[in-house]
């Protein structure tokens, strides 16, 4: 069950609810979705229709592998954001 703390999986299930968080997390919302619905195979076939192979070329997509200055960076710009200060 949820208990309100951030996941830091792409996509979660909870009980009859996935969720996505991230741009290209969407497409994998879409992947796991379709892999409910019609099963592997459908999914997989998608995948590979859509050409679905990722690979970014930096690896600071998550701030447990991002570059230290780049996390305090991106915090204080959505502080800024959000409260304006």
């Amino acid at each position: 069950m949820f208990d309100g703390s951030p996941a830091k999986a792409r996509v979660v299930r909870d009980g009859n609810v996935i969720t996505a968080g991230g741009v290209t997390s969407g497409i994998d919302f879409g992947l796991t979705v379709a892999a409910e619905i019609a099963g592997e195979t459908a999914a997989q076939t998608i995948q590979l229709g859509i050409e679905y192979d990722p690979q970014p070329p930096y690896d600071a997509g998550s701030p447990d592998r991002a570059p230290a200055g780049i996390v305090a960076a991106m915090r204080a710009r959505s502080r800024f954001i959000l409260t304006g200060s």
